[in-house]
């Protein structure tokens, strides 16, 4: 705990048994059909919002209800918490400096967005990464900072910012503040990749504190950002699961 609230990250190690990785990774890739190509890699795939998604709903709950996070999460935000509704699977997916947050033509759902700083602590997003990793960096306590959320481009680090690589091991469970500026793989690391059981996957959920106004318009802006989504990536919203 300690370690996330300085640096903004920290790794649970051991979380989660390697035939549970493995069967994970098989419930992956047997819903590619579900997933859209997002990037210009062609074997890449993203899923918003997969706990929608009945193939994949238990799933979502090995992260959401896991023991071990569940403690962990109830140290950090008070045993009453939930997930929020910011989900994702991504195989091959590349990403650019960023934070979790709302952000562009939609981050006016936070309606003191900039001062995002003071929000930290509050939305912990839980990631399980189905390989060992070292792709995630982060600019450490970056999440005390504030930043324009008009692009992404405002999240570039300067040349004098501190980067760290953070490395985690298949089984592991990576615990990220929103509001921490970090970045996931280049694009040019995909340009081999497969759609097999070489596939980089990554699955995630954010979880907030209830009687939070910070998580309720995180949870608010998000579902319009779903919506969003599923208008441009596919052509039938999911069924709702209740």
């Amino acid at each position: 705990m300690k370690e996330l609230g300085e640096t903004g990250v920290t790794v649970l190690p051991s979380v989660f048994s390697s035939a549970a990785v493995a069967e994970a990774r098989l419930l992956v890739l047997g819903n590619l059909d579900l997933m859209a190509n997002t990037r210009r890699t062609p074997n890449s795939r993203h899923l918003a919002g997969f706990h929608r998604f009945k193939p994949l709903k238990d799933l979502h709950d090995q992260l959401n209800a896991n023991p071990l996070i569940h403690s962990f999460m109830s140290n950090c935000l008070g045993p009453d918490h939930y997930a929020i509704g910011l989900s994702d699977i991504t195989i091959n997916r590349s990403q650019q400096w960023h934070k979790d947050l709302l952000r562009g033509r939609f981050q006016h759902y936070l309606r003191d967005g900039h001062d995002s700083a003071r929000h930290r602590g509050k939305c912990f997003k839980i990631i399980q990464y189905l390989q060992d990793s070292d792709s995630l960096s982060i600019v450490p306590g970056s999440h005390k900072i504030n930043i324009p959320l008009e692009s992404d481009s405002e999240a570039i680090p300067l040349s004098k910012d501190p980067v760290q690589s953070i490395s985690v091991q298949a089984g592991d469970a990576l615990i990220l503040d929103i509001c921490l500026t970090h970045r996931g793989s280049p694009a040019s690391a995909f340009h081999s990749a497969k759609l097999d059981e070489t596939a980089k996957i990554l699955v995630s959920t954010v979880i907030g504190r209830r009687e939070c106004d910070f998580a309720s318009q995180m949870r608010v802006g998000n579902e319009v950002r779903l919506l969003a989504w599923d208008r441009r990536h596919r052509s039938n919203s999911p069924p709702r699961q209740d």
